[in-house]
């Protein structure tokens, strides 16, 4: 379920590699889903919680981003 989510975000956040996120299946692409689910998720807990935690969330954005690029690499040279 997790991994699906995690797609979907991905797939909302990598317009211009979507078509290879519906199409490409991988135990290493549905980890990284997964991985991804899990800190957007845990992002908007921390942006939403007083006092806001800006060390938390900062550090979340760039794993988020970290975790977007190792997936557009990862497709891009299947």
């Amino acid at each position: 379920m997790s991994q699906e989510r995690g797609r979907r975000k991905l797939m909302l956040r990598l317009p211009d590699i979507r078509h290879l996120l519906a199409s490409i299946t991988s135990e290493a692409l549905q980890e990284m889903f997964e991985s991804y689910d899990l800190a957007v998720d845990a992002l908007e807990r921390f942006r939403i919680k007083s006092p806001r935690e800006e060390g938390l969330i900062s550090e979340y954005e760039q794993l988020c981003r970290e975790i977007e690029q190792e997936v557009v690499v990862y497709c891009k040279n299947r």
